[in-house]
């Protein structure tokens, strides 16, 4: 399960942070976008064993929420679902010891 106490608090987000992790091999990202006074949280999830910059954005699912305290505990129970609804995918993702490097030119 992913602990919400692991993923930074939402002051972290309000200087800009980003948040990365990891989850039985399920990669994820927590970011502020947009303007003021428009912000909001995305989170990003993909498949390991890959940084987001190393994989195609469309293996890369996204969701935007609202840029509170609220939409950060939306953001985690929103990745446990992901996570949950795609076990196998997470599973059956190959360890950094059996992919090829990928190249982008």
């Amino acid at each position: 399960m992913i602990d919400e106490n692991e993923i930074m608090p939402f002051n972290f987000f309000k200087y800009g942070g980003i948040y990365s992790g990891e989850h039985n091999n399920m990669k994820y990202k927590i970011e502020r976008n947009g303007e003021k006074p428009d912000f909001t949280l995305t989170a990003q999830v993909w498949r390991g064993p890959y940084a987001s910059c190393a994989v195609s954005e469309d293996e890369i699912t996204s969701k935007e929420f609202e840029y509170s305290e609220e939409g950060r505990m939306q953001a985690i129970q929103w990745l446990q679902t992901i996570y949950d609804e795609r076990s196998e995918e997470w599973k059956n993702a190959p360890s950094i010891n059996e992919v090829t490097p990928v190249i982008h030119e």
